[in-house]
């Protein structure tokens, strides 16, 4: 597992250096502005989908899913955990 977070720290520090570090930073803050998008889909589909039975769990890659591909692909989380 340690050799995962090295690889993420080697990949990381050779974007900042190829791109430039405001290119990469406003890349972070897009895909971080994406995941809580994410993570507020799939609160609102738990918070009032109870009643009918939906629940899709949040954690990082649900979460990702539904903040890239927004509501077809909260749709279709919802779909994969329903069947």
């Amino acid at each position: 597992m340690i050799w995962l977070w090295g690889a993420g720290t080697l990949i990381t520090v050779l974007m900042i250096f190829t791109v430039g570090i405001v290119p990469f930073l406003k890349w972070m803050w897009r895909i971080g502005t994406k995941w809580i998008v994410g993570l507020g889909l799939l609160f609102i589909v738990n918070r009032f989908g109870q009643e009918y039975g939906l629940y899709v769990p949040m954690n990082p890659v649900t979460t990702g899913i539904a903040g890239i591909l927004g509501i077809p692909g909260t749709a279709a989380l919802i779909f994969i955990f329903r069947v």
